[in-house]
């Protein structure tokens, strides 16, 4: 259990940010930058907002592991969000890529197979559900 534990709690995804980030600022539309529509920006603040969220989940994890306080619950809690993270923003970032979101040129599609397959492994998100209502419940 201790190697699954370490497992999920190194998982995080920031690579698809950093490239959408970059892609929006360059891309044009309309005569100008795809960072300046409003939408857009909002897509990425929510995003960023959710990318920050799983990786102080992940931290606190692994800061438990490290100094010997394992918290299966908080392991069970930053896998399962962050995996969702994962996917949620590799997904934003390829549609927002639109159709170049496809294709191996960008590596946006790369992550959001990574990010699949991380929902997966390890613990599927309702396995980790189960282990955060155990802790919760007493179990």
């Amino acid at each position: 259990m201790t190697f699954f534990n370490r497992g999920r709690t190194y998982i995080g995804a920031q690579g698809a940010l950093d490239r959408i980030i970059d892609y929006i600022k360059k891309r044009q539309a309309f005569g100008q930058p795809l960072a300046k529509f409003q939408a857009i920006r909002h897509r990425i603040a929510e995003m960023e907002t959710r990318t920050q969220a799983a990786r102080q989940l992940v931290y606190k994890a692994a800061w438990e592991l490290d100094n010997g306080k394992l918290s299966h619950k908080n392991v069970a809690l930053a896998k399962w969000y962050a995996a969702e993270t994962g996917v949620y923003v590799s997904d934003q970032a390829v549609k927002l890529h639109g159709g170049y979101g496809y294709i191996d040129e960008y590596d946006v599609e790369r992550f959001w197979r990574a990010s699949k397959v991380v929902e997966i492994y390890e613990g599927t998100k309702e396995i980790e559900k189960g282990i955060v209502s155990d802790q919760l419940l007493g179990k």
